[in-house]
């Protein structure tokens, strides 16, 4: 997703897909442990902490990315850059726009689907800014 295929089986993308890999794969078993648990302690005093126990791993996601950007040439950063600009802007009208379809009827949303929201986005950025720079 981040660079070129062709770039990704190497050097700085090698690293990031390793850490990309190590982060999603604990944050998996965070999240698989911490749903379980509050199941079975629904009232327990410490539930807030075990609710967002998950985070943590999710944290070693945006510093491999930028650790990854940080290795990248300039087209790619500028790419990169207009991806994450689209993406931000598009979820920011996305979750805004439903937001007030929540206040004329329509079913809340768990703030859990924002991220997606604005993975889907970027992905949509990125493809539009390579096509720019082909």
């Amino acid at each position: 997703m981040i660079q070129d295929c062709s770039d990704f089986k190497q050097g700085p993308a090698k690293k990031y897909r390793a850490g990309i890999f190590g982060a999603t794969t604990v944050y998996a078993v965070a999240v698989l442990a911490s749903v379980r648990w509050l199941q079975h302690n629904p009232s327990a005093p410490w539930k807030y902490g075990i609710a967002v126990l998950p985070v943590l791993p999710a944290l070693f996601v945006p510093l491999a990315a930028v650790r990854l950007f940080r290795e990248m040439d300039e087209l790619q950063r500028q790419i990169q850059l207009e991806g994450l600009a689209f993406g931000f802007i598009c979820a920011a009208v996305l979750t805004l726009t439903y937001g007030f379809l929540q206040n004329a009827g329509m079913p809340e949303v768990s703030w859990i689907w924002v991220w997606p929201v604005m993975g889907i986005c970027w992905i949509i950025g990125l493809v539009a800014a390579r096509r720019r720079y082909r």
